[in-house]
């Protein structure tokens, strides 16, 4: 019978150090998170900066029709001074770049 209360008291006492570790790991957890809120997300980000990439090297290499170009251009412009000026989210950027490469794939 003493064992069972030396393994009790044992195991209540691993339980509470597991608890503590359980809470200050929480603590850093939600501090992280709150501190990368604002942060954009850095695939997305890196994703938007290659089609950019490419958009302004297929419009400065290949010279399109005049009013495809044109639009091109102004759409792109469009786009992004939306984006810069906080009308359109990330994702809608990301999108609406996307669908400029896709037209660049097509022409």
């Amino acid at each position: 019978m003493d064992y069972f209360y030396l393994f009790l008291i044992a195991g209540l006492g691993l339980v509470f150090v597991i608890l503590q570790f359980d809470k200050q790991q929480r603590r850093r957890v939600d501090l992280l998170l709150k501190n990368a809120n604002d942060v954009q997300p850095l695939l997305m980000q890196r994703s938007m900066d290659q089609k950019l990439s490419r958009i302004n090297t297929e419009l400065s290499v290949n010279a399109f029709h005049a009013n495809t170009g044109k639009e091109l251009e102004a759409s792109l412009k469009q786009i992004t001074v939306d984006y810069n000026a906080g009308k359109i989210s990330l994702s809608v950027y990301n999108n609406k770049l996307g669908e400029l490469v896709e037209k660049l794939g097509n022409k």
